[in-house]
């Protein structure tokens, strides 16, 4: 018998063991990686000068919508250990202390103590499908928060190419207008000359002067606008508690980009995380008909326990193995209602999954449009802005010479300052276009 019981104890400690080392490794398992990136944000020094490549770096470190998809992520897959946990022994440990009054048919006996103390361990044998079925549905839900993760970098990181191109705009707007300002401070200087000799008339300086202050008002909005534009673009990094003094390094490049519409539409249905996640919701949906059938399965389970008790030490010992199984008769219908809500849920994820992809399409023609139409629009401005500074010069060495006029000057150097700006939003259209479509196509948008 002592050897006997010496195997059970040694049993049971062994089972105890195990289940709080995987307790312990469960509770540890993917939590650094994530403290250490929140803990130890990323900051812009003073005066630092940004390229689009180290903008990404920062928002992908500091935004917080991207560590709240990372956070999920984490939970989900802490939800799918969850469900691991039922292939493991369940093991408990209990003791107590009675004590209380007796009395014989002689009168009172007194006090009395009793003390009990047991560990005991419950393995799963077979549950029919059971464990393994909700392991894979929360599988699936795990992969599908990824997913779901990468969708929202995907679209944050697109954020952060807008705000990042309309800096570099808002700051080309404002070199624009400061040349304009400069341009007619001269143009007010050539004027006054020419009314002192007497060759034109006074109101060539007053709208002269006029013009310059139009250009001044142009130029403050300009400002403000870089200011705001520039905050933005903070925003979406995660950057809050200040406002460094930070300059963008310009990439007004014109990518040689190639790719026809029926490729983007095919590359988009293979690789949208988004759509992944709608497939992988319905293979849960599908798993979980399959998961709510087994309510009306069997479950076999074995299960052993080793205890101390008595009234007095030492304490007598008791052991006990054995195994049962659990069959459900009748659950007031439950178990029928919730095969039917699975299936219905199953109808459901298709239909979203159709939904999805059928907005995935519409997505990737109109970004395939929009791409089309800023590539176009690069050349015209391009070539619009070239004439416009001839015609400018023109403008300028006629009026030098006496025989243009100041009107003639103010509209081409209007034209000049907007085909300028035109052609700089049309650069940047197009290289925002580019992300767009990458966005739509469900590529990561960390480059052109």
């Amino acid at each position: 018998m002592k050897r006997k019981n010496k195997y059970i104890k040694f049993l049971i400690f062994c089972a105890l063991a195990l289940n709080f080392g995987i307790i312990a490794t469960a509770q540890t398992t993917g939590q650094d990686d994530l403290q250490v990136q929140r803990a130890n944000p990323k900051i812009i020094d003073q005066g630092a000068q940004l390229t689009l490549d180290e903008c990404i770096e920062l928002t992908l470190h500091n935004n917080p919508k991207i560590a709240a998809a990372l956070y999920s992520t984490e939970a989900q897959r802490s939800r799918l250990s969850q469900t691991k946990a039922n292939y493991l022994p369940q093991v408990n440990a209990n003791a107590s202390y009675t004590r209380s009054d007796r009395e014989a048919e002689q009168g009172f006996v007194g006090a009395g103590d009793s003390y009990s103390s047991s560990i005991s361990a419950t393995q799963l044998l077979y549950d029919f499908g059971k464990t393994s079925l909700t392991s894979s549905v929360q599988e699936n839900a795990y992969f599908a928060s990824q997913e779901d993760a990468q969708n929202i970098i995907n679209n944050t990181i697109y954020s952060l190419k807008q705000a990042y191109y309309n800096v570099l705009y808002a700051k080309e707007s404002r070199d624009v207008f400061t040349q304009s300002v400069e341009q007619y401070e001269e143009q007010l200087k050539r004027a006054k000359a020419f009314y002192d000799v007497g060759t034109r008339p006074k109101i060539d300086v007053t709208t002269a002067q006029v013009n310059l202050n139009n250009a001044k008002l142009n130029l403050i909005q300009a400002e403000n606008a870089l200011k705001t534009t520039s905050y933005t673009l903070l925003n979406v990094m995660g950057i809050y508690d200040s406002a460094p003094s930070f300059t963008l390094k310009t990439q007004n490049t014109i990518p040689d980009y190639q790719i026809t519409q029926e490729e983007a539409l095919k590359t988009a249905m293979d690789t949208r995380p988004d759509l992944a996640s709608y497939r992988l919701k319905v293979d849960s949906a599908r798993q979980n008909v399959k998961l709510s059938q087994t309510g009306f399965a069997p479950e076999l389970n074995a299960n052993g326990s080793y205890g101390w008790g008595g009234e007095d030490f030492p304490l007598y010992d008791r052991w006990s193995v054995g195994a049962g199984i659990s069959v459900p008769i009748f659950s007031g219908l439950s178990t029928v209602n919730k095969v039917k809500e699975s299936k219905s849920n199953l109808k459901t994820a298709h239909a979203n999954l159709t939904d999805a992809e059928q907005s995935v399409l519409l997505d990737v023609k109109k970004a395939y449009f929009s791409f089309e139409d800023a590539k176009s629009r690069v050349p015209v401005a391009r070539l619009s802005r070239q004439q416009a500074k001839e015609n400018y010069d023109l403008a300028v060495g006629r009026y030098k010479v006496g025989v243009g006029n100041y009107i003639e000057v103010k509209d081409a150097e209007i034209t000049y300052s907007n085909s300028k700006l035109a052609y700089i939003k049309a650069v940047f259209d197009y290289n925002l276009a580019i992300a767009d479509l990458n966005r739509a196509m469900g590529i990561k948008n960390y480059g052109n």
